[in-house]
C-alpha cells in the first residue's frame, strides 16, 4: 500500500494547489470587478517613486530581488490599494515568465510619471499585446508553464486607464518585456 498512499499525498497535494489557484482566480476576478470610477473618494496624492520603493522593500523581504532605479516623481492623485495590486500582478507576471533579473524604474517626463517593470522572460509578441490585456486571455499555456486566470493584466489596464494613464507592453532591447505605465500631471 506504500504507492497508493504515495498517489493519495501527490493527489492532496495537487488539489490543495488547484484550491489555492482557484482562490487567487476568484480575488482577482473580484478585483477587477470592484476597479471602478466611482472609487475617486479614496484617491490621495501619492508619488510613485515612494509606492514603488515600499513595494520592492515588500518584495525583497519575499525573498524577491528587484533592481530598481528610481527617480522621485511628483504626486499624483492615485488609489493606493489599487495601485499596489497593479505592482503585484506585474511583479508577478514578470517573476512567473522570466525567474530573475527582473527591474523597477521611476522617471519624470516632461510632466508625465512613468513607472517600468522590465524582465528577460520570453516577451509578449508585439501583436498579441493588446489580446493580452482582455480579461481572461492567455499565451500558448504550455509555452508558460502557468495557468492562471489571465486577469491580471486585464486588471493593470482596468487600474491604469481609471486613473487617467496608459498601459504599454514594449520589447525589451536584448529580449524580455517593458510594461510600462504613464500617468499624466495631475490637472491643476
Amino acid at each position: 500500500g506504500t504507492e497508493l498512499s504515495q498517489a493519495d499525498e501527490s493527489l492532496k497535494e495537487g488539489m490543495r494547489a488547484d484550491i489555492e489557484e482557484m482562490d487567487r482566480t476568484i480575488g482577482q476576478f473580484l478585483d477587477f470587478a470592484r476597479i471602478s470610477s466611482d472609487d475617486d473618494l479614496d484617491a490621495e496624492p501619492v508619488a510613485l517613486s515612494e509606492l514603488l520603493t515600499e513595494f520592492v522593500e515588500q518584495q525583497q523581504k519575499l525573498g524577491r530581488t528587484i533592481a530598481t532605479h528610481i527617480h522621485p516623481t511628483a504626486a499624483i492623485p492615485l488609489r493606493r490599494q489599487i495601485m499596489r495590486r497593479v505592482l503585484a500582478n506585474l511583479a508577478d507576471n514578470a517573476f512567473r515568465y522570466a525567474g530573475s533579473g527582473i527591474e523597477m524604474h521611476t522617471r519624470q517626463d516632461k510632466g508625465t510619471t512613468i513607472v517600468e517593470i522590465l524582465d528577460r522572460g520570453p516577451g509578449i509578441p508585439p501583436e498579441k499585446v493588446e489580446q493580452m490585456k482582455r480579461p481572461f486571455t492567455q499565451l500558448d499555456p504550455a509555452r508558460s508553464g502557468t495557468l492562471g486566470s489571465g486577469l491580471g493584466l486585464a486588471i493593470v489596464d482596468r487600474a491604469v486607464r481609471l486613473h487617467g494613464g496608459q498601459f504599454e507592453l514594449l520589447p525589451r532591447p536584448g529580449g524580455g518585456l517593458v510594461a510600462r505605465l504613464s500617468f499624466p500631471p495631475s490637472p491643476a
